[in-house]
C-alpha cells in the first residue's frame, strides 16, 4: 500500500514538471514572436515616427524579453534536470519559481501590448 502512494506521488511530480516543461516552451516561442515584433515597430519607429524616446523604449523592451528568455531557458534545463534525475516533491518551492516566472512573462505581454496600442495610435494621428 505505502509503495503505491510513493509511486503515486512520484507520477504527480513527474506530470506536473511535464506540463511546466510545456507551458515555458510556449511562452519562449511567445516571447521569440515578441521579439520580432519590435524589430518591426523598430523600424516603424525610424522610418514614420522619429522618437528617441520611444526608441529607447522598445530597446529597453527588447532587452527585457532577451533576459526573460534566458531566465525561461535556464529553467527550462533545471526542470529537465529535475525531471530525470531529481527526487524531491513538487512543493511550494518549485511553484513559487514557477510562478515568478510566468508573472514575468505575463508582465512583458501586457507591457508588449500597451506599447504597440500606444504605437498605432501615433501612426493614427499622425497620418490625419
Amino acid at each position: 500500500m505505502e509503495i503505491n502512494f510513493f509511486k503515486q506521488v512520484y507520477s504527480y511530480r513527474e506530470l506536473c514538471i511535464k506540463k511546466d516543461l510545456r507551458e515555458v516552451a510556449m511562452w519562449e516561442l511567445f516571447l521569440e514572436d515578441i521579439n520580432e515584433d519590435l524589430g518591426s515597430l523598430l523600424k516603424l519607429e525610424k522610418l514614420m515616427i522619429n522618437d528617441a524616446r520611444l526608441a529607447g523604449t522598445l530597446h529597453g523592451m527588447r532587452r527585457e524579453v532577451i533576459l526573460c528568455t534566458a531566465g525561461l531557458c535556464k529553467f527550462e534545463q533545471e526542470l529537465k534536470k529535475e525531471l530525470e534525475y531529481g527526487k524531491s516533491e513538487y512543493g511550494d518551492q518549485h511553484i513559487n519559481l514557477y510562478e515568478r516566472h510566468r508573472m514575468r512573462y505575463l508582465r512583458i505581454v501586457e507591457k508588449h501590448h500597451l506599447l504597440k496600442k500606444s504605437i498605432y495610435k501615433r501612426l493614427s494621428e499622425r497620418k490625419n
